[in-house]
């Protein structure tokens, strides 16, 4: 591979006019310079797609492509479609990457001859305080290695057996740069069974079929969240058809770790750990937006698989974080207590909200009295 190498950037674009022009400065003022940033605009109301037309006019590495609304994953597989990089990365419309993000990785995966690269992320807070959100070594991976030191890590998040306190690892594709003869060689693209789950199976894809990836320890990406940005709506749609979407999701996942010859007692365990992760999501759903009558919930419940397979199976592997739900709500779920389970979610949710409205007023007082 020649050693200045073209990068397509994709960049889904939806809604986003208090902040589409700030993140395509932010691209375009990259130190790599062989680049082009492709924007899909999927169907914007407000006036981002006007502004993405005055950003491409002023510079020929943008290219501008609208389409009718289909969601994120769906706009992000236009751009695979259009792209004409030899390598490949994703951004979100309201994110920020250090300008030096696509020089160090494009120098690492040409150098390491890898087909992606990873770097670490961080949340900014509203103070400027940076919280690393995801975090890797230097390192290359052969495809063993990238089984069981990045894949299961990843799918067994949170949970001890699978856990290297040196990496944090989330489903997240904007901290990769991956190599495009990959990507159509092996039919990489995005799935959308649950609305913000679409990295998910990128990654998973990535993770399986790649022979070499390389990562870096350097946190080079800044994920904002923003009430108004598009994986922010796709989490308020999660309600829809839950049980359908988590369970046709687990389907898929368990199906690609049987094509990969993953052991079955993995495969058993990762099915243990989706359907604990489905109960809670339900549970916390209903809590939301509760418009059922608890009678309705309870039966409801009750004839959920999840709920149904907690009943049978072993405590394979034990969980180390949400300490309260993991002693109190599913075993209660796992001993049919779901009445219980339910109300005791809504409580957590409620003391939650409770402490941090308290919180926030007594700050608010301290300022004023400051004056």
């Amino acid at each position: 591979m020649k050693p200045n190498a073209k990068l397509s950037i994709i960049l889904p674009v939806f809604n986003g006019e208090k902040y589409i022009e700030n993140t395509i400065n932010n691209i375009i003022n990259s130190s790599y310079k062989n680049l082009e940033l492709l924007l899909i605009d999927d169907g914007s109301t407000d006036s981002s797609y006007e502004i993405c037309k005055i950003c491409a006019a002023s510079n020929n590495k943008i290219q501008l492509f609208h389409k009718k609304n289909g969601g994120i994953a769906d706009a992000r597989n236009y751009g695979l479609d259009h792209a004409t990089g030899e390598y490949i990365a994703f951004c979100d419309q309201d994110d920020e990457i250090d300008c030096d993000m696509y020089q160090r990785m494009m120098d690492r995966i040409l150098s390491d001859g890898s087909q992606a690269v990873l770097c670490g992320c961080y949340r900014k807070k509203k103070n400027g305080k940076k919280i690393i959100y995801e975090r890797y070594e230097d390192k290359i991976y052969n495809k063993e290695q990238i089984k069981n030191e990045l894949f299961f890590p990843m799918m067994f998040r949170g949970f001890e057996v699978y856990t290297n306190k040196e990496i944090i690892i989330y489903p997240t594709i904007w901290k990769c740069i991956i190599e495009r003869k990959l990507i159509i060689e092996e039919h990489l693209k995005f799935f959308s069974f649950v609305s913000h789950e679409d990295d998910l199976i990128m990654m998973l894809q990535l993770f399986l079929k790649a022979d070499q990836i390389s990562t870096l320890s350097d946190i080079l990406y800044c994920w904002n969240t923003n009430m108004e940005s598009e994986t922010y709506h796709c989490r308020k749609k999660y309600h829809d058809n839950l049980e359908v979407k988590q369970q046709k999701l687990t389907n898929y996942i368990i199906n690609e770790f049987e094509q990969s010859g993953i052991q079955r007692r993995i495969i058993s365990e990762y099915n243990y750990v989706q359907q604990c992760h489905n109960v809670l999501a339900l549970l916390d759903n209903l809590a939301a937006s509760n418009k059922e009558s608890l009678f309705r919930i309870v039966k409801r419940l009750k004839r959920e698989p999840s709920v149904i397979y907690l009943q049978i199976t072993d405590d394979i592997i034990k969980p180390t974080k949400g300490f309260i739900r993991n002693t109190l709500v599913i075993p209660l779920v796992r001993k049919k207590h779901i009445l219980i389970a339910f109300l005791l979610n809504i409580c957590i949710d409620r003391i939650r909200f409770w402490v941090e409205k308290h919180y926030i007023a007594e700050r608010i007082e301290r300022m004023l009295k400051k004056r």
